[in-house]
């Protein structure tokens, strides 16, 4: 059954107003995109808040986006609760259609728009690796492309499988879990390790200290769960989102900062084997928007690849 709408009273915004008011015939048989993108939005982000953020609206309107869309469907596309957002039956069948139909969107735009013979290649990498491989990932994914233009994005790894998988980048390199690698166009392994200044000295039985990031990142939750295993203390003496605000800190002789070796430069440098437990090593992939033309970009993929390998 439909819920009841109700209207805010007082100072209702434009885009509210227009939510509430009767659907036009043809308004019933065309979804405008942007309806479509506010929803894919809050599936990936799980909230209506943090999608509000992403496209700089007000909370109000990313709700109004939602009721005009389930208004032109005619069917609940979600479910809200404490513990977030959960999709309808219907929701889960309108989330993959939407995400195809926003693919298709902007490869239009990009290619016929007005720079027509400049595709653009969208790719993503974590925050850790913009220091050690942007310039790298810029000059020979460039090359490889051939008339494309390669855009970047940095984030951390979950944002980035959101995004690859919302179809706002083509092509991302992530840290993640088995299950965050399915469907990946590969997938290796690499070695964690502790990172420090070079004049850090960690005293017998001391408190581990950790630079850490606030939402915690992979990195960061396996480092704890390997210090929890062994049973030795840890505090967390720095956080901040921004990678080179923790580099610094790490620099500064703070404390530790756990990242995958390929993201090491100095002046930090790698802690002594014995010192601290064993971090194990992490799953990495490259990972590709569900229609990406993986055949025709194949060298694109290649040069990522060894960029990111070597």
């Amino acid at each position: 059954m439909r819920r009841a709408r109700t209207r805010n009273g007082g100072g209702a915004s434009a885009a509210e107003d227009d939510a509430e008011r009767p659907l036009f015939a043809s308004e019933r048989t065309s979804i405008p995109t942007d309806l479509l993108r506010t929803f894919v939005a809050i599936c990936e982000l799980g909230s209506f808040t943090k999608a509000a953020h992403l496209f700089g609206l007000t909370q109000p309107a990313v709700s109004s986006h939602m009721r005009r869309l389930e208004s032109i469907i005619g069917a609940d596309l979600i479910e809200k609760s404490l513990s977030g957002v959960t999709l309808t039956a219907c929701g889960t069948d309108v989330l993959r259609h939407a995400r195809r139909i926003l693919s298709i969107n902007d490869q239009i735009v990009s290619s016929v728009g007005q720079q027509p013979h400049l595709p653009i290649v969208r790719i993503g990498i974590p925050n850790l690796y913009a220091t050690t491989k942007l310039a790298r990932i810029l000059s020979d994914c460039g090359s490889a492309a051939g008339p494309s233009r390669v855009q970047v994005r940095c984030d951390n790894s979950s944002g980035l499988l959101r995004s690859v998988h919302a179809g706002y980048l083509d092509l991302v390199f992530a840290l993640g879990s088995q299950e965050d690698m399915k469907g990946a166009l590969t997938v290796w392994l690499g070695d964690l390790v502790w990172v420090r200044a070079a004049d850090f000295v960690l005293q017998p039985g001391a408190v581990v200290p950790l630079v850490s990031s606030p939402n915690l990142l992979l990195p960061d939750r396996i480092a704890m769960s390997v210090l929890e295993e062994a049973n030795q203390r840890y505090e967390i003496v720095f956080t901040a989102f921004d990678t080179l605000a923790r580099r610094a800190a790490a620099a500064a002789g703070l404390g530790y900062f756990p990242i995958p070796r390929s993201a090491v430069m100095e002046p930090l440098v790698i802690e002594e084997p014995g010192v601290l437990p064993d971090l194990p090593k992490v799953m990495m992939g490259i990972i590709a928007r569900e229609d990406f033309d993986t055949q025709g970009l194949a060298p694109v993929i290649a040069a990522f690849k060894a960029v990111l390998t070597t």
